[in-house]
């Protein structure tokens, strides 16, 4: 997957929520940014980022595949860092789904060729992410 382009908007301090901003929509995140002084983004400032999330490991097959039936890809804030994620599956071997502004790998486990093309939705845990 490309790296994507994001801009620091705020942080509250390392492993604290932070907001930035992609393509013109701010999420919140676990600040994973602010590690390394020396090559943490300044406020403002456009850098190179990647999603490290963490998933919700209790949902459940039937809540997965049928919470999308609008067919969304894009991720929508429950709360804090927590969002819900709506996307297609594009490949099996590993599963990966399709967000929009992310591509997420393990939602699920399944080697069916059949999922893929179907719109799922899971929930993020914690959307994290660090500056690459």
């Amino acid at each position: 997957m490309a790296n994507m382009i994001a801009k620091l908007l705020s942080t509250e301090g390392t492993y604290l929520e932070a907001f930035i901003e992609i393509d013109g929509c701010v999420y919140c995140v676990m600040d994973e940014l602010t590690l390394d002084i020396e090559t943490m983004p300044k406020l403002g400032e456009a850098f190179e980022f990647e999603f490290s999330n963490m998933l919700d490991e209790e949902e459940s097959w039937e809540s997965t595949f049928h919470g999308n039936p609008e067919k969304k890809k894009c991720l929508e804030q429950i709360q804090g860092w927590k969002y819900r994620a709506f996307g297609e599956i594009i490949s099996i071997n590993p599963v990966m789904v399709d967000c929009g502004v992310l591509i997420e790998e393990d939602v699920l486990h399944t080697h069916d060729p059949k999922v893929i093309g179907e719109y799922v939705a899971f929930t993020i845990s914690r959307l994290g992410g660090y500056a690459i």
